[in-house]
């Protein structure tokens, strides 16, 4: 198994950049920390994402992926104890909720992706209800899923349908449920050597 360690790279692409400027260790420290979330956020996303292409399911787990971190950039949620297992994790969690999210647009009428969508923004909404940007937004999805449902605009409703599950997979994140599953799944990769 490959271990990425994103500090120790974190670490060198700092020195290399900033090594001519006249830096304090906590600014230096400051660079690091913001090089390393930006890292591995990219590198988590191009894996997942690799994954589903080679899988035929890319374009579900990008606007999934995507959505759940515009939720999770102001709201936050449960973390595993290394990046690798941050990783996997996002993996297990994200690509099978793709994987249904392609076989669901598939096979169902366009009501019942309205539906399941309003249905999963009210509950994201109830999760985030102390937010008041993130209630603005989501009531906000829900009136253009309403409206383009009359509108009859089958390929934004479809986006939108995934936007709803992207929310919701980081909503429950926010939540005691989102902790254990999180703390059973680092567990579980723990034992397994990840």
């Amino acid at each position: 198994m490959i271990k990425i360690n994103i500090e120790k790279l974190a670490e060198k692409l700092t020195q290399r950049l900033f090594k001519t400027q006249n830096l304090t260790d906590i600014e230096i420290a400051k660079i690091q920390y913001g090089i390393s979330l930006i890292l591995g956020v990219i590198i988590e996303f191009t894996l997942v994402y690799a994954i589903s292409l080679i899988l035929g399911f890319g374009f579900y787990t990008v606007v999934i992926m995507i959505s759940a971190l515009f939720l999770r950039i102001n709201t936050g949620g449960a973390h595993c104890s290394t990046y690798n297992r941050c990783v996997t994790f996002t993996a297990v969690y994200f690509i099978p909720f793709a994987v249904l999210a392609k076989f669901v647009d598939i096979h169902f009428p366009l009501e019942f992706k309205i539906f399941t969508s309003l249905l999963l923004y009210f509950i994201v909404l109830a999760i985030v209800k102390d937010n008041k940007f993130y209630r603005v937004i989501i009531l906000s999805l829900v009136g253009i899923n309403i409206f383009l449902f009359f509108a009859n605009s089958i390929v934004y409703i479809k986006i939108l349908f995934l936007v709803s599950i992207g929310f919701t997979l980081q909503g429950v994140m926010r939540t005691t449920l989102g902790e254990t599953i999180v703390n059973i799944a680092d567990t579980l990769f723990k034992k397994a050597g990840i």
